[in-house]
């Protein structure tokens, strides 16, 4: 997405969809129902606002994926998702992309969205951290799923293979997103490990380990 520079901003670069201003400051006050995307600490971002907030933490890796790394059909996902954000009215923060399969079924009910819109290395170089981590250590993650090494290397389904084939759709995601707000919802970007520093401190997060990036989903 193209932008110019505000120099005396927080935040790094101001983008515009059509003759409309989207993006708001990081001290922008945030609302209840809150989708976290992108890529590069969405997801330990999306879990520290859970706790500060007191809001269910909606995890849509964990709704696609079925034990034994079997992915739900999209009538299926859709199903879950639609059913995880009417348990919790009182809001959520929901952590994911997969636009290609929901489409706006959860940008579209939010009333506040956090694009983590981390550099392409950036992004990468956190994942790859991650991947290295939770091969070593058998973390168990998606439910009961764990990434081992050889998926992790050596696998066709490999996420860090498929991160390099898809760079440049993940470079192009932002321009996917923007045509999915509502109305005059809230956008942060967050296009930097600077402005997602600042963003925790703006909002009185706590910071511990939030590089450590944890995402797992494809937009």
């Amino acid at each position: 997405m193209n932008g110019a520079t505000k120099a005396a901003q927080p935040q790094e670069t101001a983008r515009t969809a059509g003759s409309r201003e989207l993006r708001v400051n990081i001290d922008h006050p945030l609302g209840r129902r809150i989708a976290v995307v992108g890529g590069g600490g969405k997801t330990t971002l999306s879990k520290a606002l859970s706790a500060k907030l007191g809001l269910p933490f909606v995890e849509l890796d964990a709704l696609f994926w079925k034990p034994g790394w079997q992915e739900s059909s999209v009538e299926e996902f859709r199903s879950k998702v639609t059913a995880a954000l009417a348990a919790a009215p009182a809001g959520w923060v929901a952590d994911g992309n997969y636009t290609s399969r929901l489409g706006d079924l959860v940008v579209g009910q939010a009333d506040t969205v956090i694009f983590v819109n981390m550099p392409w290395q950036v992004m990468f170089c956190r994942i790859f951290r991650r991947a290295v981590r939770r091969a070593r250590d058998r973390e168990r993650i998606c439910g009961d799923n764990y990434e081992s090494w050889r998926q992790t290397f050596f696998s066709p389904k490999s996420l860090l293979w498929w991160h390099v084939k898809t760079r440049r759709r993940y470079n192009m995601f932002g321009d996917r997103l923007l045509p999915m707000l509502q109305g005059d919802v809230p956008l942060f970007d967050l296009a930097s490990p600077k402005l997602l520093d600042e963003f925790y401190r703006a909002q009185g997060l706590k910071t511990a380990s939030h590089n450590r990036s944890s995402e797992l989903d494809r937009p």
